[in-house]
């Protein structure tokens, strides 16, 4: 009977241990797919986000008297953003091209191709207008599209 007793005594604790295991992986295996869920949501919201934020962010720094316009490179629409170093006018050009928003910096009266620029990041679609001091974005990032409008305070004839 000591045996028996003592197996009586032991099955409800091994039971408890059993439970309390499988409650912890149900909580663990919850969490993993919680966080899949949230990190693929970050993911698709980070590309035409980063773009956009990417763009104003440029537009902004080179917000000066005839600095920014558009253009093309090649046959993509293009931001071209104008400033002088030593005397010397430079370009940069923000653009898509198969695939990827690209940045090339050069000097102004330089040959340029799509091809010759820097990869920023993935993007799918880019287009570009300029109204009336107003610059609208709209980019397409892994089926998100973006859009946004910066209002250039320079147009008002601001040279400083």
């Amino acid at each position: 009977m000591g045996k028996r007793s003592r197996l009586l005594e032991t099955l409800p604790h091994f039971l408890l241990f059993f439970l309390f295991t499988c409650c912890m992986f149900a909580v663990l295996i919850s969490g993993a797919k919680l966080y899949k869920n949230v990190s693929a949501v970050l993911e698709e919201q980070f590309s035409a986000n980063t773009c956009i934020s990417y763009i104003t962010a440029k537009v902004r720094h080179y917000d000066t008297a005839d600095a920014v316009s558009i253009g093309k490179i090649g046959e993509e629409d293009a931001i071209l953003l104008k400033e002088e170093i030593d005397g010397e006018a430079y370009l940069t050009y923000l653009y898509c091209t198969e695939g990827s928003l690209m940045e090339l910096f050069c000097s102004a009266d330089m040959e340029v191709f799509p091809s010759d620029g820097q990869m920023i990041m993935p993007l799918d679609t880019f287009h570009v207008t300029m109204e009336n001091d107003l610059l609208s974005v709209s980019c397409t990032a892994e089926g998100e599209q973006k859009t946004t409008s910066v209002y250039l305070q320079s147009g008002k004839g601001d040279s400083e």
